[in-house]
């Protein structure tokens, strides 16, 4: 059913044979499979992290409220509000569901990009090569994994839907095909705004394209659906900007955007601690951090470092790779090169939100990676390009079988690389729950409405979150303890004054005044201390003894 929807879906733009239409429709179903058996070693161990805890809190605590006040919360972003609440609503504490749905939806994101590319005329062989490189790029790590991440997903299926709606309306003019492709661009920016200079950037490419084509005249009507996608893109992320200055300020502040490009020229920047694009660390995270990973990769197997499980899964996929490439035409130089440009433009419109703004952190594998998978697309793109006019240099009877092993190589050992990286996604949980256990019997007597600071629990397992702040401290031990309870964690970024305990995350400060709400609980030793008075809290971190813990806010600690 699957196969014959999308060979539905492209018989009527494609303008090639049936039997090329067939076979890309089956390249890109092997994708959309490849995509979702990629998750399994680690699908069903997956848990809540971060931010989820808030949300789960908040929804729990709001059931009795209407649809609508739930989604209220989410102003900026409303999409990402229906879908989370959708979410939970169907699927309330069982982590799966909500799991299964997001890898449902990257694999359909799989398919759609493979077919985008085959009908931009690029070939089977470079959209195939290039959709499982995107896939299984680390900068998805975190998008495979975190329910509060998961808009961004949807965000990039419905930015894959506008535009093949756009190139659809481009081609027969009909004007089914432009309402489609507003929805669907409103609805992707209503879900997260990094796609929206790449949906922009297609309507104005296959505008010119059209200029071009007809000699520098262009019918009246694509013009103004042009200009009116453009338009209601800009009037949606204008409309998130106005409403979300979120962790990095006031949005009409000149000096934010004069730090964002400031630190996009920085030598000195230090890509660990500091955040915004910078012409040294933007490579190195979405460039060189890839080919590190497909080495270590590509290590691991040859190894015998990975389980069986995800050994026979990097197998199965390069097969499908040889199956899929080794029948495919040859690759045209100028194909190549075309696919190289549209990957560096796909690059820097991927970057683009973050151009002036300072809030894009640069990481390989931790939670802050959300943000690069727009320009990742980009990235695979070039990748794909590169390896193509590479084994273009080869006698032309040594071309195809090589471009086809390169990519099954790549593809394997990126596969590997990524399940090592969710592999400590999928352990946090168990270190959660060890916590939350403990709290329950250690806590019960708790008053409502308390504030526990939690002690001696290290942040981050690898990239992934364990506990770490307000939201998921307070948030998880108030679905464990049943009760509405506030909470927090020792950190490096906490310090004891006269009057209370501060802290702070993101920039953003948090005040926790000593009496009889306040408590600190450490997990480990059972031990519940009250901070009735400076002298308590004094007392109590003079005797403590410092964990040793690694990582850094927003990025976990690299592996």
């Amino acid at each position: 059913m699957l196969f014959r929807l999308i060979e539905t879906m492209i018989s009527g733009p494609l303008s090639e044979s049936g039997r090329v239409r067939t076979a890309a429709a089956i390249d890109a179903s092997c994708a959309a499979a490849i995509t979702f058996i990629s998750a399994v070693p680690y699908l069903s161990h997956l848990g809540f992290y971060s931010d989820d805890w808030g949300l789960l809190a908040r929804f729990s605590a709001s059931s009795s409220q209407s649809f609508a006040a739930l989604v209220s919360d989410y102003p900026a972003r409303p999409i990402q509000g229906i879908y989370l609440t959708l979410l939970f609503r169907a699927f309330g504490l069982n982590p799966l569901g909500y799991h299964l749905v997001n890898a449902a939806v990257l694999a359909a994101s799989a398919a759609l990009l493979c077919l985008l590319l085959v009908r931009l005329c690029f070939g089977r062989a470079q959209s195939f090569a290039t959709t499982l490189l995107f896939v299984m790029l680390p900068q998805l790590s975190t998008v495979r994994v975190w329910y509060a991440a998961f808009q961004v997903p949807l965000s990039m299926a419905l930015m894959l839907i506008s535009m093949h709606c756009q190139l659809s309306f481009a081609r027969s003019g009909k004007i089914g095909w432009l309402g489609g492709a507003i929805i669907a661009a409103v609805l992707s920016v209503g879900a997260y705004e990094i796609f929206a200079p790449l949906i922009a950037g297609f309507a104005i490419a296959l505008l010119f394209l059209r200029w071009r084509r007809s000699n520098g005249t262009v019918a009246g009507p694509r013009i103004a659906a042009a200009a009116l996608v453009l338009a209601l893109i800009m009037l949606a992320f204008v409309y998130k900007l106005v409403l979300s200055g979120g962790r990095a300020g006031p949005v009409a502040d000149p000096e934010r955007y004069l730090l964002g490009l400031q630190q996009l020229f920085r030598i000195d920047y230090d890509w660990r601690v500091d955040s915004g694009l910078n012409l040294l660390a933007t490579p190195r995270t979405h460039f060189w951090a890839p080919l590190e990973g497909w080495w270590t990769g590509a290590g691991a197997l040859l190894g015998g470092a990975t389980s069986f499980e995800v050994a026979a899964i990097a197998l199965l996929i390069a097969a499908v790779v040889v199956w899929r490439l080794r029948v495919t035409e040859a690759q045209r130089r100028s194909a190549s090169r075309r696919l190289l440009l549209l990957g560096i433009a796909a690059f820097l419109l991927g970057n683009a939100t973050f151009l002036i703004v300072p809030s894009v952190v640069f990481t390989s594998t931790g939670m802050d990676n959300r943000v690069q998978v727009a320009a990742a697309i980009g990235v695979a793109m070039i990748f794909a390009a590169l390896i193509s006019l590479g084994t273009n240099a080869l006698p032309p009877r040594r071309r195809g079988i090589t471009f086809c092993a390169v990519i099954a190589v790549i593809s394997a050992s990126a596969f590997a690389r990524m399940s090592t990286i969710e592999h400590y996604w999928a352990d946090a949980p168990a270190l959660q729950q060890k916590v939350l256990t403990a709290a329950r019997a250690d806590l019960q007597s708790l008053p409502p409405n308390s504030t526990v600071i939690l002690d001696g629990v290290c942040p981050y397992f690898g990239p992934a979150v364990v506990f770490e702040t307000s939201w998921d401290v307070g948030g998880a031990l108030a679905l464990a303890l049943a009760r509405p309870v506030a909470g927090d964690a020792v950190s490096s970024r906490m310090s004891l004054n006269a009057k209370g305990l501060q802290t702070s995350m993101y920039k953003e400060p948090s005040f926790y005044p000593y009496g009889p709400e306040l408590y600190i609980y450490n997990p480990s030793k059972h031990q519940v201390v009250q901070l009735n008075d400076a002298e308590t809290a004094v007392r109590y971190f003079a005797n403590r003894r410092p964990t040793s813990c690694p990582g850094l806010i927003a990025r976990g600690a690299e592996v």
